[in-house]
């Protein structure tokens, strides 16, 4: 059944329509706001002409806007759960995977994981990333890299970014890894780059 067919269905029913939309569908920047939290995030390259399977790094900043709040892993180590991931978009703004390295051991998330931001403040860090590298997709292996071309970078943050460490709240604990929030919370402008052999 199509999206089209399924809303006239709901409609002449008298249900609410909804269509399947992609996770990470491409749509401008955003602010964080959640309550009275609120952040915006920045992405930048020093490159835009991206060498397929060179290592390169992105520059993360989070603001802090109002008020002062916890924030999990800003730094985005590899060895723990990451709060976002590095989009990147084909030429027409569809979402192609996630540009990261591949992960090795893991550890649980400790009390040095979060940190709480004042209001004003900002934060961040490098994310490296291998250009054209996307594990999970086809393009996993350095003998398949994604094509050259024309491409965009987005930063996505995670709501999981804007969590409180478990240990500190009151009450039944709750499991960090099933309560883990990969829906999105804000997002950087995007950057056009191209991947060239």
């Amino acid at each position: 059944m199509t999206c089209i067919t399924a809303t006239f269905l709901l409609i002449i029913l008298g249900a609410t329509p909804v269509c399947a939309q992609e996770k990470h569908s491409f749509h401008d920047e955003t602010p964080m706001v959640s309550g009275n939290d609120k952040g915006r995030v920045e992405l930048r390259l020093e490159k835009l002409r991206l060498r397929r399977g060179e290592l390169y790094d992105a520059q993360f900043i989070f603001y802090n806007t109002n008020s002062s709040y916890w924030v999990y892993n800003p730094f985005f180590n590899r060895l723990i759960l990451l709060p976002g991931q590095l989009a990147i978009y084909d030429a027409d703004k569809k979402y192609v995977g996630e540009l990261k390295f591949d992960t090795g051991s893991q550890r649980s998330p400790g009390d040095t994981d979060w940190v709480f931001l004042w209001g004003g403040s900002h934060i961040g860090t490098r994310i490296g990333f291998r250009a054209g590298y996307l594990p999970g997709t086809k393009y996993w292996n350095m003998n398949n890299l994604l094509p050259a071309g024309r491409y965009y970078v987005q930063l996505i943050l995670y709501k999981a970014f804007l969590t409180v460490n478990p240990r500190y709240l009151a009450g039944e604990k709750i499991d960090f890894y099933k309560t883990f929030d990969q829906s999105e919370l804000c997002r950087s402008s995007a950057i056009e780059v191209e991947l060239v052999d």
